[in-house]
Protein backbone atom coordinates (compact mmCIF):
# COMPACT_ATOMS: atom_id res chain seq x y z
CA UNK A 1 0.00 0.00 0.00
CA UNK A 2 3.09 2.43 0.87
CA UNK A 3 4.43 1.55 -2.46
CA UNK A 4 1.24 1.83 -4.65
CA UNK A 5 1.26 5.72 -2.39
CA UNK A 6 4.64 6.41 -3.38
CA UNK A 7 3.94 5.72 -6.92
CA UNK A 8 0.93 7.84 -7.35
CA UNK A 9 2.63 10.88 -5.73
CA UNK A 10 5.54 10.68 -7.88
CA UNK A 11 3.61 10.50 -11.17
CA UNK A 12 1.44 13.62 -9.72
CA UNK A 13 4.32 15.30 -8.88
CA UNK A 14 5.65 15.06 -12.89
CA UNK A 15 2.02 15.78 -13.90
CA UNK A 16 2.51 19.03 -11.88
CA UNK A 17 5.83 20.18 -12.89
CA UNK A 18 4.48 19.51 -16.64
CA UNK A 19 1.34 21.72 -15.98
CA UNK A 20 3.82 24.17 -14.55
CA UNK A 21 6.21 24.29 -17.30
CA UNK A 22 3.33 24.55 -20.08
CA UNK A 23 1.77 27.61 -18.14
CA UNK A 24 4.95 29.37 -18.53
CA UNK A 25 5.60 28.63 -22.01
CA UNK A 26 2.27 30.23 -22.52
CA UNK A 27 2.17 33.52 -20.18
CA UNK A 28 5.66 34.07 -22.09
CA UNK A 29 3.68 34.38 -25.55
CA UNK A 30 0.74 35.75 -24.48
CA UNK A 31 3.24 38.75 -23.13
CA UNK A 32 4.80 38.68 -26.76
CA UNK A 33 1.68 39.16 -28.37
CA UNK A 34 0.31 42.18 -26.18
CA UNK A 35 4.19 43.74 -26.61
CA UNK A 36 3.84 43.22 -30.24
CA UNK A 37 0.54 45.93 -31.08
CA UNK A 38 1.75 49.16 -31.18
CA UNK A 39 -3.23 61.02 -33.30
CA UNK A 40 -2.41 68.13 -32.75
CA UNK A 41 -4.31 69.75 -33.19
CA UNK A 42 -5.74 70.08 -30.24
CA UNK A 43 -8.10 66.87 -30.39
CA UNK A 44 -7.21 63.13 -30.07
CA UNK A 45 -7.65 60.17 -32.34
CA UNK A 46 -7.62 56.63 -32.44
CA UNK A 47 -6.85 53.78 -35.32
CA UNK A 48 -8.58 50.92 -33.17
CA UNK A 49 -10.49 48.63 -35.49
CA UNK A 50 -14.11 47.59 -34.69
CA UNK A 51 -13.17 44.76 -32.95
CA UNK A 52 -10.63 45.96 -30.44
CA UNK A 53 -12.21 47.33 -27.09
CA UNK A 54 -12.15 51.15 -26.21
CA UNK A 55 -9.04 52.55 -25.90
CA UNK A 56 -7.77 55.90 -24.34
CA UNK A 57 -7.00 58.78 -27.23
CA UNK A 58 -4.23 60.87 -26.29
CA UNK A 59 -6.52 63.82 -25.89
CA UNK A 60 -8.56 61.78 -23.13
CA UNK A 61 -11.42 60.71 -25.30
CA UNK A 62 -12.77 57.48 -25.54
CA UNK A 63 -11.99 55.97 -28.38
CA UNK A 64 -14.61 52.81 -29.32
CA UNK A 65 -15.82 50.89 -32.00
CA UNK A 66 -15.50 52.44 -35.44
CA UNK A 67 -18.14 53.69 -36.60
CA UNK A 68 -19.34 55.63 -40.26
CA UNK A 69 -21.67 53.69 -41.69
CA UNK A 70 -20.96 50.42 -42.60
CA UNK A 71 -17.36 50.84 -42.26
CA UNK A 72 -15.51 46.83 -42.68
CA UNK A 73 -12.19 48.21 -43.54
CA UNK A 74 -11.38 51.61 -41.31
CA UNK A 75 -9.02 53.95 -42.61
CA UNK A 76 -6.17 53.73 -41.19
CA UNK A 77 -4.81 57.33 -41.37
CA UNK A 78 -6.19 60.59 -39.76
CA UNK A 79 -7.75 63.16 -42.28
CA UNK A 80 -5.22 65.68 -43.24
CA UNK A 81 -5.85 69.66 -43.48
CA UNK A 82 -5.03 69.75 -47.14
CA UNK A 83 -7.69 66.82 -47.98
CA UNK A 84 -10.53 68.65 -46.23
CA UNK A 85 -12.58 71.59 -47.32
CA UNK A 86 -13.40 73.16 -43.92
CA UNK A 87 -16.21 75.89 -43.69
CA UNK A 88 -18.52 77.79 -41.20
CA UNK A 89 -21.76 78.62 -41.08
CA UNK A 90 -23.92 80.82 -37.97
CA UNK A 91 -26.89 79.40 -37.13
CA UNK A 92 -28.31 82.05 -35.49
CA UNK A 93 -29.84 81.50 -32.14
CA UNK A 94 -30.29 77.78 -31.68
CA UNK A 95 -32.24 78.28 -28.29
CA UNK A 96 -32.65 81.14 -25.51
CA UNK A 97 -29.73 82.75 -25.38
CA UNK A 98 -27.61 80.31 -26.89
CA UNK A 99 -26.26 80.72 -30.69
CA UNK A 100 -24.50 78.32 -32.76
CA UNK A 101 -22.25 77.35 -35.44
CA UNK A 102 -21.96 74.40 -38.14
CA UNK A 103 -18.38 73.55 -39.17
CA UNK A 104 -18.22 70.92 -41.79
CA UNK A 105 -15.53 68.82 -42.80
CA UNK A 106 -16.07 67.31 -46.38
CA UNK A 107 -13.45 65.04 -47.29
CA UNK A 108 -11.61 65.48 -50.90
CA UNK A 109 -9.11 62.75 -50.51
CA UNK A 110 -9.61 59.10 -49.79
CA UNK A 111 -11.22 57.38 -46.73
CA UNK A 112 -9.41 58.72 -43.09
CA UNK A 113 -10.26 58.47 -39.85
CA UNK A 114 -11.17 61.39 -37.53
CA UNK A 115 -11.67 61.06 -33.84
CA UNK A 116 -11.78 64.27 -30.98
CA UNK A 117 -12.37 68.02 -31.27
CA UNK A 118 -10.96 70.65 -33.45
CA UNK A 119 -9.04 73.26 -32.30
CA UNK A 120 -11.04 76.54 -32.59
CA UNK A 121 -10.19 80.21 -32.77
CA UNK A 122 -12.32 83.58 -32.88
CA UNK A 123 -11.15 86.53 -35.37
CA UNK A 124 -12.65 89.07 -34.01
CA UNK A 125 -12.29 93.19 -34.01
CA UNK A 126 -10.50 92.69 -30.57
CA UNK A 127 -8.23 90.02 -31.68
CA UNK A 128 -8.02 85.83 -31.23
CA UNK A 129 -10.44 84.00 -28.44
CA UNK A 130 -10.29 80.43 -28.02
CA UNK A 131 -12.77 78.47 -27.89
CA UNK A 132 -12.96 75.63 -25.00
CA UNK A 133 -14.57 72.08 -25.57
CA UNK A 134 -17.20 71.10 -24.68
CA UNK A 135 -15.93 68.53 -21.49
CA UNK A 136 -19.11 66.72 -21.47
CA UNK A 137 -19.08 65.60 -24.69
CA UNK A 138 -16.81 62.72 -26.22
CA UNK A 139 -15.04 62.27 -29.47
CA UNK A 140 -15.78 58.60 -31.11
CA UNK A 141 -13.29 57.79 -33.72
CA UNK A 142 -15.09 57.05 -37.07
CA UNK A 143 -13.90 56.69 -40.40
CA UNK A 144 -15.14 59.32 -43.18
CA UNK A 145 -15.17 58.31 -46.11
CA UNK A 146 -13.90 60.31 -49.20
CA UNK A 147 -16.92 63.13 -50.51
CA UNK A 148 -18.90 62.18 -47.38
CA UNK A 149 -18.88 65.29 -44.74
CA UNK A 150 -18.41 65.45 -41.10
CA UNK A 151 -19.29 68.23 -38.58
CA UNK A 152 -19.35 69.92 -35.23
CA UNK A 153 -20.91 72.87 -33.86
CA UNK A 154 -19.65 75.88 -31.83
CA UNK A 155 -22.36 77.15 -29.25
CA UNK A 156 -21.94 81.27 -28.16
CA UNK A 157 -23.62 83.54 -26.12
CA UNK A 158 -26.42 85.32 -28.19
CA UNK A 159 -25.86 89.22 -28.39
CA UNK A 160 -29.64 90.11 -27.83
CA UNK A 161 -28.30 93.19 -25.86
CA UNK A 162 -29.13 95.20 -28.59
CA UNK A 163 -25.23 96.52 -28.78
CA UNK A 164 -22.77 95.81 -31.56
CA UNK A 165 -20.88 93.63 -28.90
CA UNK A 166 -17.81 91.89 -30.66
CA UNK A 167 -17.72 91.80 -34.03
CA UNK A 168 -16.46 88.14 -35.07
CA UNK A 169 -15.61 87.34 -39.04
CA UNK A 170 -13.78 84.42 -39.15
CA UNK A 171 -12.89 80.71 -37.11
CA UNK A 172 -9.60 79.78 -37.42
CA UNK A 173 -9.90 75.61 -37.56
CA UNK A 174 -7.57 73.30 -37.14
CA UNK A 175 -8.95 69.67 -37.52
CA UNK A 176 -8.72 66.66 -35.34
CA UNK A 177 -4.99 65.20 -35.32
CA UNK A 178 -3.61 67.83 -37.40
CA UNK A 179 -1.53 71.11 -36.75
CA UNK A 180 -2.26 72.96 -39.99
CA UNK A 181 -5.35 75.22 -39.94
CA UNK A 182 -8.45 76.72 -41.97
CA UNK A 183 -9.97 80.47 -41.57
CA UNK A 184 -13.73 80.18 -42.39
CA UNK A 185 -15.60 83.55 -43.03
CA UNK A 186 -18.54 83.89 -40.56
CA UNK A 187 -20.25 86.99 -39.19
CA UNK A 188 -21.66 87.58 -35.36
CA UNK A 189 -21.37 89.25 -32.78
CA UNK A 190 -20.89 88.53 -29.25
CA UNK A 191 -22.25 90.46 -26.16
CA UNK A 192 -19.91 92.23 -24.24
CA UNK A 193 -20.53 92.05 -20.28
CA UNK A 194 -18.21 92.25 -17.43
CA UNK A 195 -20.34 89.99 -16.23
CA UNK A 196 -20.48 85.89 -17.82
CA UNK A 197 -22.47 85.97 -20.80
CA UNK A 198 -22.71 82.46 -21.21
CA UNK A 199 -20.57 79.33 -22.56
CA UNK A 200 -18.00 79.66 -25.48
CA UNK A 201 -17.23 76.07 -26.49
CA UNK A 202 -16.62 73.50 -29.48
CA UNK A 203 -18.17 69.80 -29.81
CA UNK A 204 -15.87 66.94 -31.29
CA UNK A 205 -16.43 65.99 -34.52
CA UNK A 206 -19.26 63.49 -35.27
CA UNK A 207 -19.51 61.41 -37.97
CA UNK A 208 -21.96 61.71 -41.15
CA UNK A 209 -25.45 60.96 -40.81
CA UNK A 210 -26.57 57.75 -42.98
Amino acid sequence: MRCKSARWAAANSVVLAAAALLTACGGSGSGDADNAGGSPSKAAASTAPPSRPASKAPDGSSSGKAAGGSDSTPASSACRTSNLRIAAKNQGEARQGVGSILITFTNRGGDCRMAGFPGVDLTTNYGKQSVDRNKQEVGIPFTLRAGRTATADVVYPFNNTGGSGVHVTALVVIPPNETHSVTAPVDLSLPVSDKPTGRLEVTPVFKPVP
